[in-house]
């Protein structure tokens, strides 16, 4: 698997994405970079963000539009667009993952 990108997104809970990128840090597997998608979150989302891209070795873009009601899908493409990985792995900013997640997808994906 040439490269990886988790794409998270997220609408205003940060409490949540919180716990989710720390499940991110736990992983076993660790070449891969996250794009969070935010659908319009406040400042409190982009201060749980900045706080990891300083304090740990995770690799996060953040993608962010302005509030105009459910956006999933648009932010979600925005998302897709600035990343260059060959795999992208979706999920959601309430889902955190257990330390296996992200080597469980690389080892059952098909070239």
């Amino acid at each position: 698997m040439k490269s990886t990108s988790i794409i998270i997104s997220t609408y205003n809970k940060p409490y949540f994405l919180e716990k989710v990128l720390t499940g991110y840090l736990c992983q076993i597997y660790k070449n891969f970079d996250i794009i969070i998608a935010d659908d319009g979150s406040t400042e409190k989302t982009r201060k749980i963000i900045d706080h990891f891209r300083e304090n740990t070795d995770l690799d996060i873009k953040h993608v962010w539009h302005k509030d105009n009601g459910f956006q999933k899908c648009t932010i979600l493409n925005k998302a897709i667009e600035i990343s260059e990985s060959d795999y992208l792995i979706f999920t959601d900013g309430d889902c955190i993952p257990n330390q296996y997640f992200v080597k469980t997808h690389i080892n059952i994906a098909k070239d």
